[in-house]
């Protein structure tokens, strides 16, 4: 699914989180799930990542929840747009891409 442009200042830590819910409303079982998020420039060339195997996503699975914390010295990309995705792997092998959309990395004006 196309999601709306998420706006992220140049070297912020970049917190989101996701709720995946069934159609009558209970939380979407996350159990044994992986996911993992890509951020990648026109080009295809891959400029951010996070996964649970890296720590950078984590699954509350009895609530549905995926939470992403990506560290400021990751999101220290050129300003610009960017595309990404966050894909889930449950326990069976089923992939599902739980969102793409756009990245607008802004200037900053307060640096190292």
């Amino acid at each position: 699914m196309a999601g709306k442009a998420v706006k992220l200042y140049r070297g912020d830590t970049w917190a989101r989180s996701w709720r995946l819910l069934q159609p009558e409303g209970a939380p979407v079982d996350l159990a044994d799930a992986a996911a993992r998020l890509q951020v990648r420039d026109a080009a295809g060339a891959l400029v951010m990542a996070a996964s649970t195997a890296d720590g950078r996503l984590s699954i509350a699975s009895a609530e549905g929840r995926i939470d992403l914390v990506m560290p400021y010295a990751a999101t220290n990309v050129a300003p610009g747009s960017y595309r990404f995705d966050l894909e889930l792997t449950y326990a069976d092998g089923t992939r599902k891409t739980v969102e793409q959309a756009a990245l607008v990395v802004l200037e900053d004006v307060s640096r190292d």
